[in-house]
């Protein structure tokens, strides 16, 4: 047993320590699979390890600029400031499980396993969707991994074991939720969305025609050219965190900007938006890096044992499909959002939602798409509204119940389906 012991302490545990060697290896043996030639194995070996170190530190760039922000908030108006991000979630996981952190690789590799054991028994379980979006696997798996250790204080079995289960479980009926609805706006493209909106892209399929006429869809109407620059991260980016950050910064006052800056406040404002889509930029490369090589792993792995499975990718493969859709919804997500956040201020809330560009745009604008399919532009502008309302007070719900300081996932199944599953697991937690 000794042995055993050192041989994880001093090895496996410091290998899975690291994210981004995990994810090498995965991608290593899924090309392996597909009989790469060996120059290919290191080309994607080496490009998802660097592809995830861009998204390590582009998340912790970010994060490092907006954690004074949120603490000077807290200080002045004492407000708990959360800001709904991913990768600033990511973060505070990542701050939250310390030493912990290499658990994530195993809960990560066992909710995989779980997905592709259902995915084999399809004949039982019907399910037949492979969650394949690598950057959103490790996200999930990180922060469910924190959950289950805060609410239950397991030791490595117990959290990864539960934590796998419930992920795999998420990503096996998530992405299955949205293969038939997917398969009609892509035309049997083979391919269906696993993100992180699976039960608002289920309810706009299904309640959309009811709201509005798919005849009517969003996609007959001709919009300016020049709106097709506001779909670049570098353009769109900055601009909504301008508009975002701009009160709330000034709300603060010319000294407190001053002292958390060491500049003119009139100059930091807009640094902040700038740096935000820098941030993202470096973030996104780092995605596209990896993102491409894993998902040609999974796929390696998964066509010598599910050879007819349906294919999960990002929900922004259905952007081409629907491109006005995406940015009207974008657009009544933030409107939504930005009404929520007046209520929290109206009722004094002692926690303040920030909005940020991720789920207004990943996530909303994809559930923008099923609505406008199914239901024309009425449904898209009521269930976008409506999702940037979950976005708020989902997530607040979410947020106070999660042991985590300054971020929250953001994206509608963890202001949904997750904050059921917590108040579960508070309900019977031995420790909470």
């Amino acid at each position: 047993m000794e042995i055993f012991s050192t041989l994880f302490n001093e090895i496996i545990n410091p290998i899975f320590a690291q994210p981004s060697f995990i994810l090498g290896a995965v991608t290593f043996v899924g090309l392996a699979a597909l009989r790469k030639p060996f120059v290919e194995l290191i080309q994607g070996t080496v490009k998802t390890i660097i592809g995830v170190l861009l998204l390590q530190n582009g998340s912790g760039l970010m994060v490092a600029m907006f954690r004074p922000i949120i603490f000077s908030f807290t200080a002045r108006f004492q407000i708990e400031g959360i800001i709904i991000d991913p990768y600033v979630t990511l973060s505070a996981v990542t701050g939250a499980l310390d030493e912990k952190l290499g658990w994530v690789g195993f809960t990560m590799l066992i909710g995989f396993g779980i997905n592709l054991l259902l995915v084999a028994f399809r004949k039982i379980t019907h399910l037949h969707s492979l969650f394949l979006t690598g950057h959103v696997m490790f996200l999930q798996s990180a922060l469910i991994t924190w959950i289950v250790y805060y609410y239950f204080g397991y030791d490595l079995g117990g959290t990864v074991l539960l934590a796998g289960g419930l992920i795999g479980l998420y990503w096996s009926i998530g992405a299955q939720m949205n293969a038939k609805p997917a398969q009609i706006i892509n035309k049997g493209a083979g391919f269906t969305v696993a993100h992180q909106q699976h039960l608002m892209n289920w309810v706009a399929w299904k309640i959309a025609p009811r709201i509005g006429d798919p005849k009517q869809s969003i996609e007959k109407i001709k919009f300016p050219a020049w709106l097709d620059e506001f779909r670049k991260v570098e353009v769109s980016v900055p601009l909504v965190m301008f508009i975002i950050f701009t009160p709330l910064l000034l709300l603060l006052g010319p000294s407190e900007l001053q002292e958390l800056s060491g500049m003119p406040g009139y100059l930091y404002v807009p640094i902040v938006a700038i740096s935000f889509g820098a941030y993202m930029l470096i973030m996104n490369q780092g995605i596209t890096m990896f993102v491409g090589e894993l998902s040609t792993a999974f796929k390696g792995i998964s066509q010598k044992l599910l050879p007819d499975a349906l294919i999960g990718v990002d929900g922004m493969a259905l952007a081409p499909y629907a491109p006005n859709a995406v940015m009207a919804g974008f657009i009544c997500c933030a409107l939504g959002e930005f009404s929520g956040v007046l209520v929290l201020v109206l009722m004094n809330s002692p926690v303040l939602i920030i909005p940020s560009f991720i789920p207004v745009f990943f996530d909303a604008a994809i559930t923008a798409v099923f609505a406008d399919t199914f239901g024309g532009w009425r449904a898209l502008v009521v269930i976008s509204f409506g999702v940037g309302l979950i976005h708020i007070f989902g997530n607040l719900w979410a947020a106070k119940n999660s042991g985590l300081v300054g971020g929250w996932m953001g994206n509608s199944d963890w202001a949904t389906i997750w904050p059921l599953v917590m108040q579960g697991m508070k309900a019977i937690s031995p420790i909470r």
